[in-house]
C-alpha cells in the first residue's frame, strides 16, 4: 500500500538530533520518511542505513556549503505519496500527527503549527501537487531561514489557503543559535533576516517589472547582491538603506555615451513602540 504522507528532513551536522527525531517519524502509520544527507560530516547516510533501513536516503555530495531549500526539493522529488511534510531534523513528531494530517487534509490548503514559534517555523504540511504548482523551495537562498516564508507566500499565490495544525503535535529540541548558524559564514541571525526580507521583496518586485518569473541564475545573483548589501551595513545602524540594481532592459532606447541605471531602494526603519 502506497504511503499517504511523506516526511522530508534534511541533515547536515545534526545527526545527534536526527537520532532522536527520525525514529518518531518512522513510527507514524501510513507514512514514509526521506532523509537528505546534505554532505553531513557525521555519516548520516551510514547511520540511517544501519539503524532505519526502511528510510529513503538522498545524498548530496556536490556542494561543500549548505542549501536547505535544495535539500528539501530533492527530498520532495524522491517522495512517493500525494502529501508532503517538511520537518527539520531537530523537531520531534508526537504520536497522532499523521492521523491528524489524514483526518484534516483539505484540498488546496497548507498547514503550519499554531501557536507559531520560530523553532517550528519550517514545519509545513501540503500536497505534492500544490508544492509543485508553487515551484518548490527557491534554491537561491544560501543562508539561514527565509526559504520557508518565501514558499508560504508562493503557495498562497498559487491559490492555497493558509491553515494550521495543533502545535502540541510537535516538539522542537532546544539548542543554541551557534548550531543553527554553524553552516553559514554570517553568524548573526538579524543579518540573515535582513537579507531574506530584501531578497524576497526585490524578487517579487522584479518579477512584476519584468513581467515574468526570474530564472534561478537571476535569483542567485539577486540573493548575492542582497547579502552583500546587508553585510555592508553594521547591525544596529538605525539608518539602513539598501539599493538593489535592476537588470538592464535591452528593449529600452539607448544613446551613445549614456546608460540608464535602475535600482530599487529599501530602507529599514525602527517600528514605533
Amino acid at each position: 500500500m502506497a504511503p499517504g504522507l511523506s516526511f522530508v528532513t534534511v541533515c547536515k551536522g545534526r545527526l545527534a538530533h536526527l537520532k532522536q527525531t527520525l525514529p518518531l517519524l518512522t513510527a507514524q502509520p501510513g507514512t514514509e520518511a526521506i532523509v537528505v544527507d546534505y554532505g553531513c560530516p557525521q555519516g548520516t547516510s551510514a547511520w540511517v542505513g544501519q539503524n532505519l533501513p526502511g528510510v529513503k536516503v538522498v545524498k548530496v555530495d556536490d556542494d561543500p556549503g549548505f542549501c536547505v531549500a535544495r535539500g528539501r526539493n530533492l527530498g520532495a522529488a524522491a517522495a512517493g505519496s500525494p502529501r508532503l511534510c517538511f520537518v527539520d531534523a531537530d523537531v520531534k513528531l508526537r504520536e497522532g500527527f499523521a492521523s491528524w494530517a489524514r483526518e484534516h487534509a483539505r484540498p488546496r490548503h497548507y498547514y503550519r503549527a499554531l501557536p507559531a514559534s520560530e523553532d517550528l517555523w519550517g514545519t509545513c504540511l501540503c500536497s505534492a501537487a500544490d508544492f509543485a504548482r508553487a515551484g518548490g523551495y527557491d534554491e537561491a537562498f544560501r543562508g539561514w531561514g527565509g526559504e520557508d516564508d518565501d514558499l508560504y507566500i508562493r503557495l498562497e499565490d498559487a491559490g492555497c489557503v493558509a491553515s494550521t495544525f495543533p502545535a502540541e503535535l510537535v516538539e522542537p529540541i532546544e539548542h543554541e543559535d551557534a548550531l543553527r548558524l554553524a553552516q553559514y559564514e554570517i553568524k548573526d541571525r538579524r543579518a540573515h533576516n535582513r537579507v531574506n526580507q530584501v531578497y524576497v521583496a526585490a524578487k517579487r518586485q522584479l518579477a512584476k517589472v519584468l513581467g515574468r518569473p526570474l530564472t534561478l541564475d537571476e535569483r542567485r545573483q539577486l540573493f548575492s547582491e542582497s547579502q552583500k548589501g546587508v553585510q555592508s551595513v553594521p547591525i544596529g545602524d538605525d539608518n539602513v538603506v539598501l539599493e538593489i540594481s535592476l537588470p538592464p532592459d535591452p528593449r529600452l532606447p539607448s544613446h551613445d555615451g549614456w546608460a540608464l541605471e535602475q535600482k530599487i531602494v529599501y530602507r529599514f526603519v525602527a517600528r514605533a513602540s
